[in-house]
């Protein structure tokens, strides 16, 4: 399962007219979310892949591919987010954020994707804000641990 998540996390394909993929390159990923600040351009390719997919016969062609994505980015930048993608409610701040946020993943896959970010990166964002534990870890304080708290305090 973890290496499916990687997989997906580092290829990002979209299916042609003539069933071969194009693969997007890190390089454009980039270029675009300085570009188009105001949508999660990782999720919007995620989208258009996937919209791809469910379209057959709309789908593009090698020599078309980067002008249907560079619109579908527009659109969605114009609209802060596309009404097909999550529509982030405070945007990426920078591109570190950006390149490492976890938002679209969908909740049930969301552990093992923070731990690949972890073990790999040392952090990871989630709507805004920088996270270093395993995503849904909760620190357990037992009733003893905060009495001690409480009396350290008195003078």
């Amino acid at each position: 399962m973890l290496s499916e998540i990687v997989d997906r996390l580092t290829s990002m394909e979209i299916k042609l007219k003539d069933g071969s993929f194009y693969e997007v390159k890190e390089s454009d990923l980039i270029a675009w979310s300085r570009t188009y600040k105001d949508c999660n351009v990782f999720y919007e390719v995620k989208a258009a892949a996937e919209w791809c997919e469910a379209n057959p016969s709309r789908r593009k062609t090698l020599r078309g591919v980067k002008r249907f994505l560079n619109a579908w980015l527009s659109k969605a930048h114009k609209l802060k987010g596309s009404p097909l993608s999550f529509n982030q409610k405070e945007g990426h701040s920078n591109i570190e954020e950006s390149l490492n946020d976890i938002s679209w993943v969908p909740e049930h896959e969301r552990k093992e994707t923070s731990k690949w970010y972890l073990s790999s990166k040392g952090f990871y964002y989630l709507n805004g804000k920088k996270y270093t534990e395993v995503y849904g870890a909760k620190k357990v304080v037992s009733i003893s641990d905060k009495r001690l708290k409480k009396q350290s305090k008195k003078p």
